[in-house]
């Protein structure tokens, strides 16, 4: 009995960490990133009057101080202590979707006052769209607030016990695909040629959940 009662309950397991890659999940999440992009986008293009610049740039000063002169394990602890725990503040119904936009619009901003600072037009701040450390950690959040919209729509069909399941997954997916992006960031640091070459895993990773999402119920 105890041993068909614990294979019920991997069972039940395994099919929960395989509605991670259900072609709707997925496609939220899709949707989620486009919409990033688009609102990153718009941070870099919001004209910025000189108080808020100031602002803004010596926020990012104060908070990114340590970056410049860390070692590579500093660098990498220090983007995933940053990036985590926003990303589960996103996983929160309704709240999340507000950090979710808000933060990704500020970090627009932000690059855009970055590279300003430095010279060039603010525009020159969607350079960290070349680099696909930068999809990474985009694809994470998009994932943290899908499962969010997710939690909503179960709790709407009266399946909320089965996606309390998936979500607890979910929290854990969200932390290795940051930790991955936290890894790549570092290696942009020290090398672009590395970093741009992180493109191939990176695709050959995305087509992979794309092959494999297709063998998932419709």
């Amino acid at each position: 009995m105890s041993e068909t009662s614990d294979s019920s309950r991997t069972d039940s397991a395994l099919g929960a960490a395989r509605e991670l890659f259900d072609r709707r999940r997925l496609m939220v999440m899709l949707i989620l990133l486009v919409l990033e992009v688009g609102l990153f986008a718009a941070g870099l293009l919001t004209p910025v009057s000189g108080s808020f610049r100031q602002a803004i740039q010596d926020q990012t000063s104060n908070q990114f101080a340590s970056v410049p002169s860390a070692t590579a394990a500093q660098l990498f602890s220090f983007i995933f202590v940053h990036n985590f725990p926003i990303a589960l503040v996103e996983m929160v119904p309704l709240l999340g979707a507000i950090v979710f936009a808000s933060s990704i619009y500020v970090t627009g901003v932000a690059a855009q006052v970055s590279v300003a600072t430095q010279g060039y037009p603010g525009t020159f701040g969607g350079i960290l769209l070349i680099f696909p450390f930068t999809f990474v950690e985009f694809a994470a959040y998009a994932m943290a607030v899908g499962a969010g919209v997710m939690l909503v729509l179960s709790w709407i069909r009266g399946r909320l016990r089965r996606e309390i399941m998936v979500f607890s997954f979910e929290v854990l997916a969200v932390g290795i695909v940051l930790l991955v992006a936290a890894l790549m960031e570092t290696a942009t640091k020290f090398s672009v040629l590395i970093g741009l070459a992180l493109w191939v895993p990176t695709g050959l990773a995305a087509l992979s959940i794309a092959a494999y999402s297709r063998r998932s119920r419709p």
